[in-house]
């Protein structure tokens, strides 16, 4: 089932830039220390029957979070692929536990779009679902959606799923 929040990543002008340098990405990401990746701030509240973000870390790496320059720093050639990307809002790596179903949701940054790039996928049940429409997470090969529309993501697989997440001006 077709959607408007679903993009294809193909008409994205920076995402081959991102995915030729995925292994690199990777590899960056998983040299950091387990500290960048603090749990996202919802998490450390306790659930609510709304909402739930237990096992899911964040480290960000464009934005205005305190350590974002610093981890940046400690990936240049992250921050040579997030160079290509205009209108470039926000980024970091994004990891969910294995368990962590995040509820649905909608962003709350309008005129934006949301690219993710698979940097672990384990293997297992492991989604994302926008707009009706259920997304799989492929290492190396984008996803593009629009972050505004209520979505949900769940890593029910067997180890730690990260992906570089890009928020961006919509063009």
């Amino acid at each position: 089932m077709p959607s408007a929040a679903v993009f294809d990543p193909g008409a994205v002008p920076f995402v081959p830039a991102l995915q030729a340098a995925w292994r690199d990405i990777h590899a960056e990401m998983s040299a950091l220390p387990a500290a960048c990746f603090p749990d996202a701030p919802d998490a450390l509240s306790l659930p609510t029957a709304d909402y739930d973000e237990r096992g899911w870390s964040y480290c960000p790496l464009v934005g205005d979070a305190p350590a974002a320059a610093a981890n940046l720093a400690r990936c240049p050639a992250t921050a040579a692929a997030l160079a290509c990307v205009p209108g470039l809002v926000n980024a970091g790596f994004s990891r969910f536990a294995p368990g962590t179903r995040l509820d649905r949701h909608a962003g709350e940054l309008r005129g934006v779009l949301r690219c993710h790039l698979p940097l672990a996928v384990p293997a297992g049940d492991l989604g994302l679902e926008v707009d009706g429409v259920v997304l799989r997470w492929r290492e190396g090969e984008c996803l593009v959606f629009d972050d505004t529309v209520a979505h949900t993501a769940w890593n029910l697989g067997h180890g730690d799923r990260t992906v570089l997440l890009v928020t961006f001006a919509r063009p």
